[in-house]
């Protein structure tokens, strides 16, 4: 409904009540285009409201929020489409006096659902008063006349949203309508599978959610009425990341843990722990009958086949490459596995499709968005790929995730980088038969920063999807591609979400709240509010400030940490990790820089933060808060802007606010690099200890061990820099001034942050020691030879 329409049905609603008693009755209905309806009986006046307006209809606005008013008769008496020699009908008291004139009232009856090619059979036997019935189907056809029959049959040839229009007449010729929603959509044909934290049990009233943080996953279930408990909580092994229901079983992926855990509901003694290749991080697991399931091994590249035999132990088959970062799991109609590649490459984003017979692999790509950024869409490409949703009819494959800018910087061009053009929520759309991306349906939300999960209803005409840093929850109807809905505060850092089979209940996995929240789907009349809130955890395992340290490192819904919602610490920090991009910081005093890995730097542990050594303590990420995010910041504002706080390496602010040391004590927690596979314990591998010697007679000067890095502060507010031959214009500055050198980076866990150097320009760690080292200024290498740089990679590459 636009804003004019709304306002004239608030005043013709206003002047209704305004009228006196002896007052004809008017029948406004009001209705969710695609919901079901309520009445209310609206007193009007005679001739006097005839003279100030005849009724209107309003047409509704995105589908699902929008209303269709629809009023049953005009002001004079007359219907509401009557001709000018339409009968008068008696004023109306309430009581239905004797030989008064019946009402007539148009009934077309709920929203409807149907298949393409199927008979959908329309009913408006509920209207009264009625002698005639002409039905219009919205997709251009109507019954040829009116007749007495008030049912029809009609069937549609294409999906769509359809509003089909009853139009019915009495004795006196007098006129009404009604209308009524259809969801037209093709025939499923499968049940779609995927990875996902959150995992309905096929066939019974039961849903699975993981706790990462406390190492179990809690199973609930409910019933006909509605009503729902936790049934019971199992431990897995560490970090368990998705769950799946596969047979009796539930099997869980344990990314620190490197395991696959097994579990039996109902017999908590009987886990078992499937190890998984060294370090190979697995993260998702895809149910693709009673007794096998699909692994996706991060750290690999690769996926690998589950095996659950009835009797026996379950063992877990060689991997099969799939893509780099691979992480989220799809089965496809043809049985093929699709798999996301988590962080993207700058010339786009990748999901593999997997043949698991025999390896073969194709891989499809979504596109860069070339245009510039504005107030409501910016140019990019998707990243952080996780849930891939096929829908029920096996044709569209649906991907959200965040769009990251990649035009935006005063370096690149005239437009700084700012609050609302560096990331941003989208949902990708690929073509399954074509693995074409049909990029004309990229979907971007406004004051959204990324779109972590989703979930299709059973019918695939509703998509929900998850923002995980405003703690929200988006409805897109599929059928019109619009957004019609939104669910907020569902909880901290929601990441995944699931439909229940029956279309009755959305559950939402609000990961930080440590919940499970059920919202019964309905008209969406208004925005569903929390029907159950479940606790998942058994226990808290993180204290009181790490756990809110880690709660304002993933939000983007606190206005003192962003404006709008776009951007918090994990947009580029998901799960302390690097997003693997180069940001063009030149307007903010800086230049080129690639995203830092935190995990492992334990915040300050390593000396100075970041390339330049612009922060001394992570309270310094104030200054990020209220510039680059756009935030009120979550230091007092008299505080920080007395005492030469409001400068970084200025006055400490450490101890001036609880929750700024809370998120800094959360980014001091990642102490531990993120374990390499490239070196399995036992196995012997010689090139890696020739480049160990190698190392440490040409590089350990400024990478020293055992942290790696010299990075270190000679005296307050002088750190040692380095300047190794990297430095170009994009550099930029230091604080606004000069880049004379960098801080030097720890190596820990460097094989899993490519690019390399400060702006990103070496794509490998090869690249590095020789493309970008000519000079032989960071490090000495002129004089090896290809045999021993691949022995110097293969040592770093362990590290």
């Amino acid at each position: 409904m636009n804003g004019s329409d709304a306002l004239a049905a608030a005043h013709d609603v206003r002047r209704a009540r305004r009228t006196p008693a002896a007052s004809r009755g008017c029948e406004t209905r009001r209705r969710v285009a695609d919901g079901e309806e309520t009445s209310t009986r609206i007193a009007q006046g005679s001739q006097r409201a005839t003279d100030r307006g005849r009724p209107r209809r309003l047409a509704s606005g995105p589908l699902g929020l929008g209303f269709v008013v629809l009023a049953a008769c005009g002001g004079s008496g007359r219907s509401a489409d009557a001709s000018d020699g339409a009968v008068d009908e008696p004023p109306f008291d309430g009581t239905a006096a004797e030989g008064a004139i019946e009402p007539l009232v148009a009934e077309a009856g709920p929203a409807l659902r149907a298949f393409v090619g199927d008979d959908v059979v329309f009913d408006g036997s509920r209207s009264r008063g009625a002698v005639s019935f002409r039905w219009s189907f919205g997709d251009g056809t109507q019954e040829p006349r009116a007749d007495e029959d008030p049912t029809a049959r009609h069937r549609y040839g294409a999906p769509g949203r359809y509003t089909a229009v009853l139009e019915v007449r009495d004795a006196l010729g007098r006129r009404r309508s009604d209308a009524t929603s259809v969801s037209v959509t093709h025939r499923p044909v499968f049940r779609p599978s995927r990875s996902s934290s959150v995992a309905v049990w096929p066939g019974q009233r039961r849903v699975a959610v993981v706790s990462p943080d406390s190492a179990e996953v809690t199973l609930v279930r409910w019933d006909d009425e509605g009503r729902f408990e936790v049934e019971e909580r199992q431990p897995t092994a560490a970090d368990p990341r998705t769950v799946a229901v596969v047979g009796a079983r539930l099997v869980v992926a344990c990314q620190d843990g490197n395991a696959v855990s097994v579990l039996w509901p109902g017999q908590p003694d009987r886990r078992i722990d499937v190890a998984a290749p060294h370090a190979s991080r697995p993260f998702g697991v895809l149910a693709v009958s009673e007794r096998e399931a699909w692994v996706s091994l991060q750290a690999l590249g690769a996926i690998a086949r589950l095996h659950l035999p009835d009797e026996g132990a379950p063992r877990l088959d060689p991997p099969l490459p799939a893509v780099e970062d691979a992480r989220g799991l799809a089965l496809l109609p043809d049985g093929r596995i699709a798999v996301a590649r988590w962080r993207s490459p700058d010339d786009g984003a990748q999901i593999a499709v997997v043949d698991p017979t025999d390896g073969r692999r194709e891989l499809w790509r979504l596109r860069v968005d070339p245009q510039d950024a504005s107030d409501t869409e910016i140019g990019g490409v998707p990243s952080y790929l996780n849930d891939l949703l096929v829908s029920p009819d096996g044709r569209t494959l649906y991907v959200p995730s965040l769009q990251a800018s990649l035009r935006e910087g005063r370096f690149r061009g005239p437009r700084p980088l700012t609050f609302e053009t560096t990331v941003r929520a989208v949902v990708s759309v690929l073509d399954i038969a074509t693995g074409l991306e049909r990029f004309e349906l990229r979907k971007q939300f406004d004051n959204r920063g990324f779109a972590a999960a989703g979930a299709l209803n059973a019918h695939g005409d509703e998509l929900y999807v998850v923002d995980r840093g405003m703690r929200a929850v988006e409805r897109l109807d599929v059928l019109r591609w619009t957004q019609s809905g939104s669910i907020l505060d569902v909880g901290h850092a929601p990441q995944g979400v699931a439909v229940s089979e029956d279309d009755r209940w959305l559950f939402v996995d609000a990961y930080l709240s440590r919940r499970l929240v059920v919202f019964a789907l309905g008209d969406w009349s208004r925005p569903p509010t929390p029907v159950a809130t479940l606790p998942v955890a058994s226990h808290e395992p993180l204290s009181p400030s790490l756990l809110r340290g880690k709660r304002l490192f993933n939000d983007a819904a606190d206005r003192r940490i962003a404006r709008d919602g776009y951007i918090a610490c994990a947009h580029c920090h998901l799960d302390g990790a690097s997003d693997r991009r180069v940001w063009y910081f030149t307007d903010r005093g800086e230049g080129l820089r690639n995203t830092i890995d935190l995990r492992g730097g334990g915040g300050t542990a390593h000396g100075p933060i970041h390339w330049s050594a612009n922060f001394d303590e992570v309270q310094d990420f104030e200054h990020d808060i209220r510039g680059a995010f756009g935030g009120t910041g979550l230091l007092d504002d008299a505080l920080f802007r007395s005492g030469g706080r409001d400068s970084p390496l200025g006055a400490p602010k450490a101890g001036l606010s609880a929750d700024l040391d809370a998120l800094a004590e959360y980014v001091s927690s990642l102490t531990h690099p993120v374990p390499s596979p490239h070196c399995p314990p036992g196995v012997e591998r010689p090139e890696v200890e020739r480049g160990r010697r190698l190392f440490e007679a040409r590089c350990t000067g400024c990478h020293t061990p055992p942290r790696m890095t010299d990075s270190a502060w000679l005296e307050p507010a002088r750190p040692r820099l380095h300047d190794v031959g990297t430095l170009t214009v994009g550099s930029g500055s230091r604080l606004g001034g000069t880049l004379d050198g960098l801080d030097t980076p720890t190596l820990l866990g460097v094989w899993d942050s490519p690019p390399y150097l400060h702006d990103g320009s070496a794509a490998t760690l090869e690249e590095v020691l020789v493309t970008r080292n000519r000079d032989d200024r960071h490090g000495r290498t002129s004089d090896l030879d290809a045999a021993q740089i691949a022995d110097l990679v293969a040592f770093l590459l362990c590290l």
